[in-house]
């Protein structure tokens, strides 16, 4: 029995023993595993380090090339002059009482339509009516002693009586058109843009305007029964008259429209009469159109720079334009049909020459070219291409990275600044190529020959 029990006892250890082994196996089995996963990530962010740092100096600039063909092509290029002015009616009559008096009736409010000779207005009457009373009796007063003196074949005391007779007609004409002008009257057709009296005011007489808006030396004719004051609404009219907020009452025409616009001294001898404009109100999503009326000759000067007015004559009676809205306007100078045109970035320098790139069976080939003016995105070529002729375009898209891109060294790839790019090209002494990174394209009026991918790379650059 004893010996019974010590063998159970020594299988029961045996077996202890055998867990601990088997528990230490599995355990130096999961540390081997741990290690080599630890070890396999370690070599993949390695790897991954590797790549992106790569990719950081040099990939961005394979990766951000553009390649496309382009055919030449024919078209109407035009040269336009750009500027920037205010849209007004073309007609605008600035109406002021011709007497003085007090306001007894204000019949129209701001935007309501009116006609010609409505009446706007009103003022007492009363001193009027008592002027033109009297002015009656005096012209009886003297008809009398002229009917008097032809009786009495007097000749000295007729013609003293005919000067009088014809003094007192004149002096009731005028009474009777001072008391037709206590009722201020539209001279034009038009809506109310402005109300400046209100009933119980007291006005003093003055002169109206009517006339087109356009410059500050406009002419019209006097207006509302008005003192016969003319000029339009700039300050340099002639005559004594009333402008826009001096007025009792404005009323504009909305049946047609100019731009006042101003131009630069050095677009001033491009622009004559009749050019043809492209005109968008601010908020507008649909341009009008105009030709040119009138182009000043007499500029204003602020801060060293002199502009000079010009009036552009809006074409038909648009819907939706304000008095007042700001405008952008294009005003076509010259047109030229038929010119062959490739985009301004396929044009490069080569050896001295103008050149443009062709694929000709899977393979870039240079093709001279004369070039003629440059229009903004695109260049005339007067000779080597035809149209539908394919060229190649390659573009670089911008990149975040700020100041003036370092070559690289040792055949390393530089790092582009911000101008456009990714350029930097080339190892020791070809590192330059990557000064101020690529540019897609040339600069709208420059020379052309700028080589695929920004400046020209130095000695050794790719």
């Amino acid at each position: 029995m004893h010996v019974a029990n010590e063998t159970a006892s020594e299988a029961t250890r045996e077996s202890r023993r055998t867990d601990r082994a088997e528990a230490s196996t599995s355990r130096r089995r999961r540390r081997r595993t741990v290690v080599a996963v630890l070890a396999a990530l370690v070599v993949l962010a390695a790897a991954a380090g590797t790549w992106l740092y790569l990719h950081r100096s040099s990939g961005t600039a394979g990766n951000a090339v553009t390649t496309e063909l382009v055919a030449a092509t024919t078209e109407t290029v035009k040269e336009t002059v750009s500027a920037t002015g205010t849209i007004q009616p073309a007609n605008q009559a600035n109406l002021t009482f011709a007497q003085s008096g007090k306001v007894t009736a204000v019949d129209v409010k701001v935007g309501d339509p009116v006609a010609v000779g409505q009446t706007l207005a009103t003022i007492d009457p009363t001193s009027l009516q008592s002027a033109l009373t009297l002015a009656q009796q005096q012209l009886t007063a003297a008809q009398a002693q002229l009917t008097a003196a032809t009786a009495a074949a007097n000749s000295g005391q007729i013609a003293s009586a005919n000067a009088q007779v014809t003094s007192a007609q004149s002096k009731m004409t005028a009474a009777q058109e001072g008391l037709g002008q206590a009722s201020l009257t539209s001279s034009i057709a038009g809506t109310v843009a402005a109300v400046n009296v209100a009933v119980g005011d007291q006005v003093a007489g003055g002169s109206s305007s009517a006339g087109t808006t356009s410059g500050s030396n406009g002419s019209g004719s006097g207006a509302g029964g008005g003192s016969g004051g003319s000029g339009g609404s700039g300050s340099n009219a002639t005559g004594t008259t009333s402008s826009a907020a001096s007025a009792h009452v404005v009323v504009i025409a909305t049946n047609a429209w100019v731009v006042d616009a101003t131009v630069g001294a050095s677009d001033l001898a491009k622009l004559k009469s009749g050019l043809q404009a492209t005109i968008t109100p601010t908020g507008a999503t649909q341009p009008i159109f105009g030709t040119i009326s009138t182009v000043g000759v007499i500029g204003t000067t602020s801060g060293g720079t002199s502009t000079f007015p010009v009036t552009i004559a809006v074409t038909g009676s648009p819907t939706g334009v304000y008095a007042g809205t700001t405008a952008s306007v294009v005003i076509t100078v010259k047109q030229v049909p038929d010119v062959l045109t490739v985009p301004t970035a396929a044009i490069h320098e080569e050896n001295g020459q103008t050149v443009v790139y062709q694929m000709k069976d899977g393979q870039q080939v240079s093709t001279p070219v004369t070039v003629g003016a440059v229009y903004g995105t695109t260049t005339q070529v007067t000779s080597g291409l035809n149209a539908g002729d394919q060229v190649v375009v390659t573009a670089r898209t911008a990149r975040t990275t700020t100041g003036n891109g370092t070559g690289g060294t040792n055949g390393s790839n530089g790092t582009g600044g911000t101008r456009g790019g990714t350029g930097g090209f080339g190892g020791t002494g070809g590192g330059s190529g990557g000064f101020g990174g690529a540019r897609p394209g040339q600069v709208p009026g420059q020379a052309p020959g700028q080589a695929p991918g920004g400046a020209p790379a130095g000695p050794g650059g790719g």
